[in-house]
């Protein structure tokens, strides 16, 4: 089942002088095995639409179906939050700061035990998610998380999710606050996620390179509102709504469009590298030809 959002309203303290209307009739279908982005400037409604996904905020209005689970205000005392949550994985921004346990093992251990599992099938999970973020788990299993690395610490935080085995993943910013080889590590590791154990994923991204390269459609979010859902080819060429938002393209779209400005034609909607470079190769073999 795809995630289906209908009608989404939220309003922060409600009533208030500080209210605060974040998301206004927000609709929208994500399809199983997506790769779906979500960009749009701070204050946009990006992370408070996410925040909904598993209900770690109460929903006001609207509807919301993840998988066979459906999400209402009727029913909200009534949802099972234990069968939402192990079929929605959130890896938060900077998700290291979810690490709280004494040892690797027991912070990954924490979510498959909340779901009552025998104690066999819980160590198995930890191992296997500990493993396929890339630690080894026997160097690793014993040790405060709070004593690894940067890039370290992140991978066990997505291995707590990852052992709950969800059938959707949500990143918030997965890169954040990375050198460019742990981004690639990082990037590398939600493709082999998405192969191995969960086809879908959605990520909210400020780095436009990251999400034209891995997305199957982008939504763009401002002011609360959904502006648009395209695919990234589309969305890129597109620049007067890039202007109108201040959304910046990828650098590839950009060397594109300076590129056909020097009199080299590559072609247009063009987001990721390997596009770029065959684009040229065939415009330089159609000059010598």
């Amino acid at each position: 089942m795809p995630v289906v959002i209908e009608n989404l309203n939220f309003t922060y303290s409600k009533k208030s002088a500080y209210e605060n209307h974040a998301l206004k009739d927000i609709n929208l279908r994500i399809e199983d095995g997506e790769f779906f982005g979500i960009i749009g400037h701070t204050g946009s409604g990006k992370t408070t639409l996410i925040g909904h996904l598993n209900a770690l905020l109460r929903i006001q209005a609207g509807s919301i179906t993840v998988d066979d689970i459906v999400i209402t205000p009727k029913n909200k005392k009534k949802l099972d939050f234990k069968k939402l949550r192990a079929t929605l994985g959130m890896v938060f921004q900077y998700p290291e700061h979810q690490l709280f346990d004494e040892t690797v093992e027991r912070d990954v251990s924490y979510g498959p035990k909340n779901l009552k599992l025998s104690k066999e099938e819980v160590a198995a999970r930890a191992k296997e998610a500990i493993e396929m973020v890339g630690l080894n788990y026997e160097e690793i299993k014993n040790r405060s998380p709070f004593d690894l690395s940067g890039g370290q610490k992140r991978r066990a935080a997505i291995a707590g999710v990852l052992a709950m085995h969800p059938k959707i993943l949500v990143l918030d910013e997965p890169t954040a606050g990375l050198d460019p080889r742990g981004k690639k590590e990082i990037l590398e590791l939600i493709s082999s996620i998405r192969t191995k154990i969960c086809p879908t994923v959605i990520m909210i991204s400020h780095n436009m390179d990251e999400i034209a390269a891995l997305a199957d459609r982008i939504a763009v979010m401002h002011e609360g509102k959904l502006v648009c859902v395209k695919k990234p080819c589309e969305l890129f060429s597109e620049t007067r709504l890039l202007d109108r938002l201040n959304i910046k393209m990828p650098q590839v779209t950009e060397i594109a469009l300076r590129l056909a400005k020097a009199g080299i034609s590559v072609g247009k909607g063009i987001v990721r590298e390997d596009e770029l470079t065959a684009a040229i190769l065939s415009a330089v073999k159609g000059g010598i030809s």
